[in-house]
């Protein structure tokens, strides 16, 4: 696995019980059902085409800057190009 990493979190009370319990119900330590689950969560996100992705994850434009994005798709249809699906790391 490599080098082992130390991380602290801020938990609430409650968060920590109902995590605490999950990890009492599978057998596995705190930390395991942590790693797993977060790795899980990117692996997941990660598989979400662009449009849910910012859905889920992005603030709304204000009117400027939505006016921007659709002169954008009218430059892009009047190229005629059939375009392309782009990732997300693309995009970063």
């Amino acid at each position: 696995m490599g080098i082992a990493l130390r991380k602290n979190i801020t938990l609430s009370k409650e968060e920590n019980d109902i995590i605490q319990d999950f990890c009492k119900k599978v057998g596995r330590s705190f930390s395991e059902v942590m790693r797993t689950a977060t790795l899980n969560y990117i692996t997941e996100t990660e598989k979400q085409d662009l449009a849910t992705f910012l859905k889920n994850n992005c603030e709304y434009v204000d009117d400027d800057e939505q006016k921007e994005f659709e002169n954008i798709m009218e430059e892009l249809k009047a190229d005629n190009s059939e375009g392309r699906e782009i990732s997300l790391n693309e995009l970063l």
